[in-house]
């Protein structure tokens, strides 16, 4: 195979899809350059062109000329997934100018297209009325963060993101269009739900919504917060919220976060904080953290739509970024205090990684489980270790993840029944912890012999 494509490769791409597809090949030109970014740089590739298809067609017909050509591509939507990237002898089908979404309130429902990025999912539902399941991420792909499974501040109301998925349109490993739902195709669709990158291009989902309603107010709004601490006081913090995360009469749920933000840099102890219900009963469930007296104590009403904005800083492009996943069973405060030490130990050690977090997060209320089986197996699990890995320096790229991989292994301790991994955050280790359950990854891995047998869309259930 040559190094990597050629010019008429790439005229015959436009010649059979559509002349006026936009194809990039100049790897010097700003615009290339610009969607060539991603979320993080880890195992970033330039690939010999980005495809940019503004219809279905034209998604559809890309696709089928790659797989004749043997051309392999990834797909890109918002471009946080470290995955989306391929070297040149590959193309990126960029899915920047397909996007959309159509709303059926009364019938609690919306169809998301293409691109169409969380925030915009959010604040188009919010103005109908409605929420759904949507992670911290403004700018990630929603539909990649529903195929995915998708953990949400509102999962114990929702279920994840998985769970809201009623239908889809696919392109399949052979480049044909494929209705899936119930009636047509219910194996494929038990296999999107929660394993959807591997099975297919999804142009199209449609997804159940709530009435905002539900969240248990008036005002459509979720209790957010901020409690700071010095690190010293680890133990204590740490121990005042182990009783205050299991404890179910209270819709709390939130982080706890080992960091040095900026600019200050002082090593601390942040819990950020959710209260889902009436926002009056947020000082009531959180009493314990404002006994303690902390450094700063915060909070108010946000719109649903906007609880995420203030990680908007979290979106930046570039760096070297990824997340360390592992869900839990319990809260165990001394390996907690254990991943302090580590955390501290890595930001002496490489300064440049100081913009890292070491985090605990909880729901103190279990997911809802949807009235049906899928892919996605994480319904038993309410806390995670969900660490930020942040640093500039490639050199200790390496080092890094050895302190990340000591953190999750501190937290998941030895027994596995205790721990789970989570298929949005890792393609690697062993693929039970991801797909658990009798049964369930022998259906998955017959389903992709099936539909990709070849792994055009990736090899994961393959190998």
């Amino acid at each position: 195979m040559a190094d990597r494509l050629s010019p008429s490769l790439l005229q015959n791409l436009q010649a059979r899809v559509d002349p006026e597809l936009e194809v990039l090949i100049d790897q010097n030109s700003a615009r290339f350059q610009e969607l060539a970014q991603g979320w993080t740089n880890i195992g970033r590739q330039i690939p010999g062109a980005i495809v940019l298809p503004e219809t279905e067609q034209q998604i559809q017909e890309t696709v089928r000329w790659a797989v004749q050509s043997s051309v392999p591509f990834v797909t890109k939507s918002g471009g946080h997934s470290e995955w989306s990237s391929i070297n040149e002898r590959g193309i990126v089908i960029n899915l920047k100018k397909f996007s959309g979404i159509e709303i059926d309130a009364p019938g609690k429902k919306a169809i998301l297209r293409g691109s169409i990025l969380s925030k915009d999912v959010a604040v188009a539902l919010a103005a109908a009325g409605s929420f759904t399941a949507l992670g911290n991420g403004n700018t990630v792909g929603a539909i990649p963060y529903f195929l995915g499974g998708g953990a949400s501040v509102t999962t114990s109301i929702t279920g994840f993101g998985s769970d809201q998925i009623l239908a889809a349109r696919m392109i399949d490993a052979k480049g044909d269009l494929v209705q899936v739902t119930d009636e047509k195709e219910p194996d494929l669709l038990y296999a999107i739900r929660g394993a959807g990158q591997f099975f297919g291009l999804v142009t199209e989902l449609t997804i159940k919504i709530t009435p905002l309603s539900e969240l248990g107010n008036d005002q459509g709004v979720i209790w957010v917060g901020a409690f700071v601490f010095p690190l010293e006081r680890a133990r204590e913090v740490a121990e005042a919220m182990k009783p205050l995360m299991d404890d179910s009469k209270h819709a709390t749920s939130g982080l706890i976060m080992i960091m040095a933000p900026s600019p200050a840099r002082n090593k601390t102890l942040v819990i950020s904080a959710r209260y889902t219900g009436n926002p009056d009963h947020a000082k009531i469930a959180y009493k314990p953290l404002y006994d303690l007296k902390p450094l700063m104590a915060n909070g108010g009403p946000v719109p649903v739509q906007n609880t995420s904005d203030a990680r908007e800083v979290l979106c930046a492009k570039g760096d070297f970024k990824r997340f360390g996943v592992v869900g839990l069973r319990r809260f165990n405060v001394d390996s907690f205090l254990e991943t302090v030490k580590v955390w501290q130990t890595l930001v002496e050690a490489c300064p440049d990684a100081i913009n890292t977090a070491f985090n605990f997060q909880w729901d103190s209320r279990p997911p809802k489980t949807p009235q049906f089986e899928s892919a996605m197996s994480l319904h038993d699990i309410r806390y995670w270790q969900n660490n930020l890995i942040w640093h500039t320096n490639v050199s200790r790229r390496q080092l890094v993840d050895e302190f990340n991989d000591k953190s999750i292994k501190i937290m998941r301790g030895s027994d596995k029944s205790e721990y789970a991994d989570f298929q949005n955050g890792t393609r690697s280790g062993p693929i039970e912890l991801r797909y658990r359950g009798p049964g369930k990854l022998d259906k998955l891995k017959a389903l992709k012999k099936k539909w990709d047998p070849t792994g055009v869309f990736t090899t994961q259930l393959l190998d």
